[in-house]
């Protein structure tokens, strides 16, 4: 009998991830401080990792701490950075141009650092990533949004590549829990830094305003969406779970048409369908 049990802790992390991507629009759409709301977000997160990891801190190394760090002030300036540019672009297309390009970036220096090699099947899709991405730039030939908003784009989709790849130095080289739990700590040290110093003369008043709750509510759907995530992969076949878990872009184009009423045309329908599809071509290859 086939061994399924990984597959609704797949499916689950998936949906929750992809509501809390499409969250990260709450501050621009009600008028929310995105910098308190990125501190609550990682604080809630860190308080979390804390009450399910903290059995796992006995395996903290050097290496922990230093890949927490990377991972800490990476990731911090990847939410702040995806909370701006949703202020000028809509869910359904930051994400899954973000998401597949940062994948090609991957993939791209697994070939020429490691030296790995493209199956025909990762070429199609890689193809298929570039043919994907130049749609969801162009209309009728012309860049359809501000050069300084794609130039946001290309450093949202570098830092997510640089998360990929030191999430898999993390996953070979340390104890996955508990370098989860210092990713959060060095994350919310540093959102509340740079809270601090950005907004000094009117900190009390962003973090208790609706920052806590829109901040606690995307903290909550995320890690308990990775949470989910790392006990599927405990449990079933990495290959397909990463690839179920790609479709997060859909769950999230769809929870903005229904909390923001985002266009989502059938052109957007099929751009997101084919991101899908190069990612699980790329993943399965």
């Amino acid at each position: 009998m086939v061994d399924l049990s990984w597959f609704p802790y797949s499916v689950t992390a998936t949906i929750l991830f992809g509501i809390a991507m499409a969250f990260y629009k709450l501050p621009y759409a009600r008028n929310i401080n995105r910098f308190a709301t990125t501190f609550w977000l990682l604080f809630i997160s860190l308080i979390l990792s804390l009450i399910f990891f903290n059995k796992y801190l006995i395996f903290t190394n050097t290496l922990t701490i230093l890949f927490g760090l990377l991972w800490g002030a990476s990731f911090t300036g990847l939410v702040l950075l995806q909370m701006y540019a949703l202020s000028h672009v809509e869910t359904n297309t930051l994400f899954p141009i973000t998401t597949i390009a940062s994948l090609l970036i991957t993939i791209l220096i697994a070939v020429f650092y490691f030296g790995d090699k493209l199956s025909y099947l990762q070429l199609i899709g890689l193809i298929l990533i570039i043919f994907t991405i130049s749609f969801f730039l162009y209309k009728k030939g012309r860049l359809q949004y501000p050069r300084y908003v794609i130039l946001i784009g290309f450093i949202i989709i570098f830092i997510s590549a640089f998360n990929k790849i030191l999430q898999k130095f993390a996953a070979d080289w340390v104890n996955i829990q508990a370098f989860q739990v210092f990713q959060y700590i060095f994350a919310s040290i540093i959102s509340l830094l740079i809270l601090i110093i950005s907004n000094r003369k009117e900190l009390y008043k962003n973090l208790v305003s609706k920052s806590f709750k829109v901040g606690s509510l995307i903290g909550i759907f995320s890690f308990f969406g990775g949470y989910l995530y790392l006990i599927a992969l405990t449990k079933g076949p990495f290959s397909l779970i990463t690839s179920i878990h790609s479709s997060y872009i859909f769950i999230t184009a769809l929870t903005g048409l229904v909390l923001f009423k985002e266009e989502l045309t059938i052109k957007k329908v099929l751009l997101i369908i084919l991101a899908i599809i190069a990612t699980l071509l790329i993943r399965s290859g």
